[in-house]
């Protein structure tokens, strides 16, 4: 693991804002990544040349103007580090099932966790997601009003890792960074993000994930936060 992109271990506990991803941390479609990209194999007739964890790497480097384009530019870039075809993975990219946004639910314990977080935090959702589909899904949740500040990525704009988003709801909620912890399922995007802005960190553990970023508190569950680790 990279310990130098922890700040101070010592930063106060006296927390008072706390910044959520969205997707794989409060909700997920009920169809995991991972089955529709075994599916979208399958449908172009390509032999699988990555999988969920390459997915995920490669889309906390990637921007794009639609979902269609971020894959295949997550993909062609997956190929030409594996030496496979661009054709590959562009019909790869295009035969991915599009999960219809409303369809989510709640990651076990998200829901409770979300109410007891509100109850002594200002709340604010950090999301690489674009602002239309991650609304839809804050819609079908209706979790809207846990957030006094929503932050999500524009149009050729930059996503997490890139400190931008954190800085950005910071000033929104007129928060302190060392005030501040962030929650989120990835420690490329989630973690080493937060660390770049100054923001203290909390990792929802994924078994797959490659340990290149050290959190400050790890989680299994979102039930774990009824009790936050910070306290």
């Amino acid at each position: 693991m990279n310990h130098a992109d922890v700040p101070d271990a010592d930063v106060s506990s006296d927390i008072s804002t706390v910044f959520l991803d969205l997707d794989e941390t409060i909700c997920e479609h009920p169809r995991s990544t991972g089955e529709r990209l075994a599916d979208a194999f399958d449908r172009a007739g390509v032999e699988p040349f990555f999988d969920t964890a390459d997915f995920r790497r490669w889309l906390a480097t990637v921007t794009a103007d639609s979902a269609v384009e971020l894959r295949e530019r997550c993909f062609t870039s997956i190929a030409d580090e594996q030496g496979r075809a661009t054709a590959d993975a562009l019909a790869v990219a295009r035969a991915y099932e599009d999960p219809n946004p409303t369809g989510v639910e709640f990651l076990p314990g998200a829901a409770s966790a979300l109410d007891a977080l509100a109850a002594d935090h200002e709340l604010a959702l950090v999301t690489n997601g674009d602002r239309e589909t991650q609304t839809a899904k804050l819609a079908a949740l209706d979790i809207a009003d846990y957030f006094d500040a929503t932050t999500f990525t524009e149009p050729g704009g930059p996503v997490k890792p890139d400190p931008d988003h954190f800085h950005r709801t910071l000033a929104a909620m007129d928060a302190s960074a060392d005030e501040t912890v962030h929650v989120g399922n990835s420690l490329r995007a989630d973690v080493a993000g937060a660390h770049a802005a100054g923001v203290r960190s909390v990792w929802l553990e994924q078994p797959d994930a490659t340990a290149d970023h050290t959190p400050h508190h790890t989680i299994e569950s979102m039930h774990d936060l009824h009790e936050p680790p910070w306290v």
